[in-house]
Protein backbone atom coordinates (compact mmCIF):
# COMPACT_ATOMS: atom_id res chain seq x y z
CA UNK A 1 0.00 0.00 0.00
CA UNK A 2 1.36 3.40 -0.87
CA UNK A 3 1.18 5.85 1.94
CA UNK A 4 0.47 9.18 0.43
CA UNK A 5 0.76 12.05 2.41
CA UNK A 6 -0.16 15.60 1.24
CA UNK A 7 0.06 19.17 2.79
CA UNK A 8 -3.14 20.72 3.74
CA UNK A 9 -3.83 24.36 5.42
CA UNK A 10 -5.65 23.32 8.65
CA UNK A 11 -8.18 25.86 10.72
CA UNK A 12 -10.45 25.19 13.63
CA UNK A 13 -13.82 26.19 14.81
CA UNK A 14 -16.57 25.78 17.31
CA UNK A 15 -20.50 25.25 17.54
CA UNK A 16 -20.34 28.79 18.75
CA UNK A 17 -23.09 31.31 16.57
CA UNK A 18 -19.46 33.20 15.44
CA UNK A 19 -17.68 29.92 14.00
CA UNK A 20 -21.02 28.34 12.24
CA UNK A 21 -23.37 31.39 11.90
CA UNK A 22 -26.11 29.60 14.19
CA UNK A 23 -25.05 27.68 17.57
CA UNK A 24 -25.79 24.18 18.29
CA UNK A 25 -26.26 23.19 14.84
CA UNK A 26 -25.55 19.60 13.34
CA UNK A 27 -23.05 19.54 11.16
CA UNK A 28 -23.64 18.86 6.95
CA UNK A 29 -23.28 14.93 7.62
CA UNK A 30 -26.47 15.77 10.14
CA UNK A 31 -24.20 14.57 12.97
CA UNK A 32 -23.78 17.07 16.15
CA UNK A 33 -19.99 17.47 15.81
CA UNK A 34 -17.54 15.71 18.87
CA UNK A 35 -14.56 17.61 19.61
CA UNK A 36 -11.97 15.00 18.83
CA UNK A 37 -13.26 13.39 15.68
CA UNK A 38 -15.52 15.95 13.75
CA UNK A 39 -13.46 17.76 10.56
CA UNK A 40 -14.48 19.73 8.19
CA UNK A 41 -13.28 19.10 4.85
CA UNK A 42 -12.94 20.11 1.20
CA UNK A 43 -16.38 19.18 -0.87
CA UNK A 44 -14.18 16.51 -2.64
CA UNK A 45 -13.85 14.12 0.42
CA UNK A 46 -16.67 12.19 1.24
CA UNK A 47 -18.62 12.62 4.70
CA UNK A 48 -18.14 9.36 7.43
CA UNK A 49 -13.98 9.56 5.22
CA UNK A 50 -11.49 8.97 8.01
CA UNK A 51 -8.42 11.15 7.91
CA UNK A 52 -4.76 11.05 9.36
CA UNK A 53 -3.30 14.26 10.27
CA UNK A 54 0.24 14.88 11.46
CA UNK A 55 -0.46 18.42 12.98
CA UNK A 56 2.05 20.55 14.32
CA UNK A 57 1.92 21.10 18.13
CA UNK A 58 -0.62 18.17 18.02
CA UNK A 59 1.10 15.39 16.79
CA UNK A 60 -0.69 12.72 14.72
CA UNK A 61 -4.59 12.77 14.95
CA UNK A 62 -7.15 10.65 13.48
CA UNK A 63 -10.62 12.65 12.26
CA UNK A 64 -13.89 11.74 10.80
CA UNK A 65 -15.34 14.05 7.89
CA UNK A 66 -18.34 14.97 9.28
CA UNK A 67 -18.51 18.49 7.88
CA UNK A 68 -17.99 20.99 5.04
CA UNK A 69 -15.19 23.76 4.96
CA UNK A 70 -17.31 26.90 3.40
CA UNK A 71 -17.14 27.43 -0.72
CA UNK A 72 -14.50 30.22 0.36
CA UNK A 73 -12.20 27.79 2.27
CA UNK A 74 -12.53 24.70 -0.20
CA UNK A 75 -9.26 23.14 -0.13
CA UNK A 76 -9.13 23.47 4.00
CA UNK A 77 -9.78 21.06 6.45
CA UNK A 78 -11.49 22.56 9.76
CA UNK A 79 -10.97 20.87 13.26
CA UNK A 80 -14.04 21.38 15.46
CA UNK A 81 -12.83 22.12 18.93
CA UNK A 82 -14.87 22.21 21.90
CA UNK A 83 -14.31 26.11 22.43
CA UNK A 84 -14.07 29.22 20.71
CA UNK A 85 -11.15 29.86 22.51
CA UNK A 86 -9.18 27.01 21.87
CA UNK A 87 -10.16 27.54 17.91
CA UNK A 88 -8.65 30.84 17.92
CA UNK A 89 -5.44 29.83 19.46
CA UNK A 90 -5.53 27.39 17.21
CA UNK A 91 -4.73 29.55 14.02
CA UNK A 92 -4.26 28.26 11.07
CA UNK A 93 -1.28 25.08 10.54
CA UNK A 94 0.19 23.57 7.54
CA UNK A 95 -0.21 19.83 8.32
CA UNK A 96 0.14 16.87 6.36
CA UNK A 97 -2.64 14.97 5.73
CA UNK A 98 -3.83 11.32 4.33
CA UNK A 99 -7.21 9.85 3.62
CA UNK A 100 -7.58 6.66 5.54
CA UNK A 101 -8.12 3.24 3.65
Amino acid sequence: MIDLWTNAVITAYCGCALCCGEAGQPTASGRMPVAGITIAAPRSVPPGTWVTLRVPGLGTIRRRVDDRTSRHYDGRYDLYLPTHRAAQRFGAKTAKIRRNP
